[in-house]
């Protein structure tokens, strides 16, 4: 039944419900206006590209996701301008925009100075140094050393470490997530410590998607929490409005993985509190995710990102200097850290660019592990050009995928790929969900953001982006140790027949909607 509803709330069917209201439209328009029906439709459908031309000269879009647009308003200019504004649009409304942005100038002036770690980056390597720059100048997020790391490189490491950090807890918790389920074994055992923490005294505070949760929690469940002494908030509570702004920001996701304890411990990576994530239940067979753990000033990177978060929800005034944290790790002095977020509020694509840059900057390798390959032309160049360019580029993939047409889409992006020099390998054991970047032993990047349209143009995410330290060697052994466990895709075994292959150039047009 759940997969059901899936179904009937995904973004393909509502732009197939639309379209068939466009076909009913059709036929009733000219049935009642009869000789001059032609002549009002064709300026219907110019007023539609007119409309959208406008609209996309002030929405900082990808090209490939306008021309979608656009080509659904001239083949339904009546009902594609209603599915513009439901699911299409990447900017918030001008009130939430205007209200995300103070806080995050705000955060800006709290920042601490990191022009010494940059000066010291510089000196080490000035193309991590452009790297860096960048994610400090777009995405507000500064350099941090003496923090200690840890690589968790599956879920079932991360839970264990998890739970004995949380009940160790003294002062407070946030949490951040996409998906809660409240069934299984996972979040009942973190809700009962958390629970037990609030009854303590404790500051505790949680986040949650609403669309990501919507098939695995109540709709009324921040308030349960409530109830249990644990301040929530639901991230686009499904609930109706009178004001059409409200509705705006439903085409936008909390995507984000973030755990901070005491301020001075957080947890990030690719993972959410399902079962399936440590492996209690196989979906999709061996389900393999990632995550870390810092210790340090650079978790301060974490709690911003969540506490500006929910100042947006609450609209409590926080003091976030107050959050900074006391504990210091010298012996990790080389290794610098740079926790970063991504906002649709953002004239940037921030998490697209910092992969550009870790791939371009490549000069031996560049390893990606990702659940999903849907990419735009940019990318797609930049991978085959880098491969070409003697960069020994490998991506992991999933061989069980959670999403069988998006697999079908990852596909037909293999040979374009695999002609360019890029090895492709599909896990062989299940479905891969880790997000993970690592080049030439120097740089990686650990998160949330997927390599597709959600995740790079319309979505909440974070992420962590290492330069030096044990764990970027951490990250390239478990990539190694993973396309152990592949199956390597080669041209010759990526033949199909005509069918296919025209089923998957369509959803090459439709992929902005995946």
């Amino acid at each position: 039944m759940k997969s059901i509803f899936r179904v009937l709330l995904s973004k393909i069917f509502l732009f197939g419900i639309l379209a068939v209201g466009q076909i009913l439209f059709f036929v009733l328009f000219f049935t009642a206006l009869g000789g001059i029906a032609s002549e009002v439709y064709t300026f219907l459908t110019l007023f539609s590209l007119i409309a959208g031309i406008i609209v996309f000269e002030r929405d900082s879009l990808n090209p490939a996701y306008k021309l979608l647009w656009m080509f659904a308003f001239a083949i339904f200019p009546v009902t594609s301008g209603l599915m513009y504004l439901a699911t299409g649009r990447q900017v918030l409304s001008k009130g939430n925009h205007a209200h995300f942005e103070n806080i995050v100038n705000l955060n800006i002036k709290q920042m601490p100075d990191d022009t010494k770690h940059m000066d010291f980056l510089e000196k080490k390597d000035s193309h991590l140094a452009r790297s860096a720059a960048y994610l400090r100048a777009q995405a507000n997020s500064p350099l941090y050393n003496n923090t200690q790391s840890t690589f968790f490189k599956t879920g079932d490491d991360f839970f264990v470490e998890f739970i004995k950090q949380l009940k160790q807890a003294k002062k407070s918790v946030f949490m951040e997530y996409f998906i809660i389920n409240e069934e299984g074994t996972m979040w009942p055992h973190t809700l009962d410590i958390l629970k037990q923490k609030a009854a303590e005294g404790l500051d505790i505070r949680i986040v949650y998607d609403c669309f990501g949760s919507l098939f695995t929690l109540p709709i009324d469940y921040d308030q349960m929490l409530q109830g249990f002494g644990i301040k929530s908030f639901g991230f686009n509570t499904i609930k109706p409005s009178v004001h059409f702004n409200d509705y705006l920001i439903l085409n936008n996701r909390d995507h984000r993985k973030i755990c901070v304890i005491d301020d001075e411990i957080g947890f990030t990576g690719g993972i959410n509190f399902s079962d399936e994530y440590i492996n209690l239940t196989s979906p999709f067979g061996v389900w393999k995710d990632s995550a870390l753990m810092i210790k340090g000033p650079a978790v301060y990177g974490l709690t911003t990102t969540f506490l500006s978060m929910w100042q947006f929800l609450s609209e409590d005034k926080i003091d976030f200097e107050s959050h900074i944290p006391t504990t210091s790790y010298p012996e990790y002095k080389d290794c610098l850290i740079q926790p970063y977020c991504d906002t649709p509020i953002s004239p940037e694509n921030v998490s697209e660019y910092a992969y550009f840059n870790i791939i371009n900057n490549a000069t031996k390798y560049v390893y990606i592990t990702t659940p999903y390959l849907v990419i735009d032309n940019e990318m797609l160049t930049t991978l085959q050009l880098t491969s070409k360019s003697g960069v020994d580029v490998r991506i992991i993939l999933p061989s069980i995928p959670d999403k069988w047409y998006v697999f079908m889409l990852t596909q037909s992006y293999y040979k374009p790929l695999l002609k360019a020099g890029v090895k492709i390998y599909e896990f062989a054991p299940g479905f891969i969900h880790s997000k993970m970047y690592v080049s030439d032993d120097t740089n990686a990047i650990i998160g949330s953001a997927n390599m597709d349209y959600r995740s790079l143009y319309l979505h909440f995410e974070n992420c962590c982006a290492f330069y030096g330290g044990e764990i970027v060697n951490d990250v390239k052994q478990d990539m190694l140790n993973t396309i152990a466990q592949c199956n390597e895709i080669t041209i010759d075994n990526i033949k199909t027949n005509i069918f296919k292959r025209v089923f998957q150039l369509c959803m090459r047009i439709f992929a902005p909607l995946m």
